[in-house]
C-alpha cells in the first residue's frame, strides 16, 4: 500500500537513536511501535529535510510530520543508479519496478529486467514520465533531491506518491557514502543485514589503508582532465582526496578545504602536475586518444611514462560504468585500487576492480 503523509498524529517524536560511524546525512531511531528514519537537510544546517515512519501494519499510529511507510518496501521506483550497489549487496534488486536512463545502467540483472519488460524505464532523471511513473503503481520514489525544487520534482511530489530522499551524495566521507545502505536497509525491512554488511566493508578499508601506511614514498597524483577550457580538480575534502590520502600518495591540494572541485586552466596544471607520477580519471581508453583530445597531455610525466589511468574497468557498450553503482557502497575496493596504482609492491596479488590504465 502506498499512502503520501502520515495521518495521525501523536506525541512520540524520538526514540533510541542507532548509532552511526561515518553518516551525517541521516539518522535512525528506534521505538516499540515503528522506526523513524530522518533525512537532515544537506544545505540547510541542523534542519530535517524529511522523516519517515515505517511500520509493519499500516493501521499502527504514528506522527504527522512524515511518511508513513510499511516495510519492507514491495515496489520501488528509482531515479539514480547509485543506489544499485546498496539494493544488490541487500538482494533487494527485485523490488525495483521502474528506472531513469536505463542505457546508462551497468547493473546486468536491471538490463535484463528492463529488456523482458519487469523493469520500466520513465525515461531521463530531470523529465520522468509521469504517466508511465503512475502506471507503475510502485510503493515508493526513491530520489536525490538534487534539483529538488524544478518542475519535475514538483510533478513527483504531486503523483501522492512516497518520496525516499536518498542523499548518499551529498556525505563528506567516503565510508560516510557507504554507510547510506543503513539507510535503504530500514526501508527493505534489513537493518541487521546492511550493519554486518557495512561493518565488513568498513574493516577492510581500514585493513587497506594500514598497508598503505607500508610504502617507503609517496608518489605524487592527479585526477581528472580539461573539459572545454576548465580543467575541475578534487578539493582537500572530496573522496577522490581521500583516496589519494588513505593510498599514502601526495597530492598537490591535499591540504585545501573544499569538498567541491576547484576549477583551473591547462595551463595551470601545467605548472602544479606535469612532473606528478600518476595521473588518474580520464576519459580516454587509451594514450593515443587522449593526445589526440589536446596535444598538451603530452607535457606531463604521468603521460610520457604510461601511468595514465580512467574509471572504466568495468563498464559496458551503452557507457553503464558500475564505478557510479557497485563502487559506491565498495570504497575498500576502490581504496585497494588506489593502493594497486599507488603502491604495486604492496599488492602483489590483488586485481584492479574499477581502475584501468590507458592502453
Amino acid at each position: 500500500m502506498s499512502c503520501n503523509k502520515a495521518s495521525q498524529s501523536t506525541l512520540i517524536t524520538d526514540g533510541e537513536i542507532v548509532p552511526l560511524s561515518h553518516a551525517t546525512g541521516f539518522q535512525i531511531a528506534q521505538t516499540d511501535s515503528f522506526t523513524i528514519v530522518t533525512v537532515n537537510n544537506p544545505w540547510k544546517n541542523g534542519e530535517v529535510y524529511e522523516k519517515y515512519y515505517l511500520v509493519k501494519e499500516f493501521t499502527t499510529s504514528t506522527p504527522s510530520d512524515g511518511y508513513k511507510i510499511k516495510i519492507p518496501i514491495e515496489s520501488l521506483m528509482i531515479n539514480s543508479a547509485t543506489y544499485l550497489g546498496s539494493l544488490e549487496m541487500l538482494d533487494e534488486l527485485d523490488k525495483v519496478k521502474g528506472v531513469c536512463n536505463a542505457n546508462y545502467i551497468y547493473n546486468p540483472t536491471i538490463l535484463h529486467q528492463v529488456a523482458n519488460g519487469n523493469i520500466q524505464d520513465i525515461g531521463d532523471s530531470y523529465n520522468l514520465d509521469i504517466e508511465n511513473l503512475l502506471l507503475l503503481n510502485a510503493q515508493a520514489i526513491m530520489t536525490t533531491a538534487y534539483n529538488a525544487d524544478d518542475a519535475n520534482s514538483k510533478r513527483m511530489k504531486q503523483t501522492g506518491l512516497n518520496i525516499i530522499y536518498n542523499i548518499e551524495w551529498q556525505e563528506p566521507s567516503i565510508l560516510g557514502r557507504a554507510e547510506w545502505i543503513k539507510f535503504i536497509g530500514a526501508f527493505v525491512d534489513k537493518s541487521a543485514v546492511a550493519d554486518s554488511l557495512f561493518n565488513d566493508v568498513e574493516q577492510k578499508y581500514m585493513e587497506a589503508k594500514l598497508i598503505a601506511q607500508q610504502a617507503n614514498q609517496r608518489p605524487t597524483i592527479f585526477s581528472g582532465q580539461d573539459y572545454r577550457g576548465t580543467w575541475s580538480f578534487a578539493g582537500g575534502k572530496s573522496f577522490t582526496a581521500q583516496l589519494f590520502r588513505d593510498a599514502n600518495a601526495s597530492y598537490y591540494y591535499e591540504n585545501d578545504s573544499t569538498s567541491t572541485s576547484i576549477p583551473s586552466t591547462i595551463e595551470q596544471a601545467l605548472i602544479n602536475f606535469s612532473e606528478n607520477d600518476i595521473w588518474i580519471g580520464t576519459q580516454e581508453a587509451s594514450l593515443a586518444a587522449l593526445a589526440e583530445n589536446n596535444n598538451k597531455y603530452k607535457l606531463f610525466k604521468a603521460f610520457k611514462d604510461g601511468n595514465v589511468y580512467n574509471m572504466n574497468k568495468r563498464i559496458n557498450s551503452n557507457g553503464g560504468n558500475d564505478y557510479w553503482e557497485s563502487a559506491v557502497m565498495r570504497p575498500d575496493l576502490l581504496l585497494k585500487d588506489m593502493i594497486k596504482v599507488c603502491h604495486p609492491e604492496l599488492l602483489t596479488e590483488y586485481e584492479l576492480t574499477y581502475i584501468d590504465k590507458l592502453k
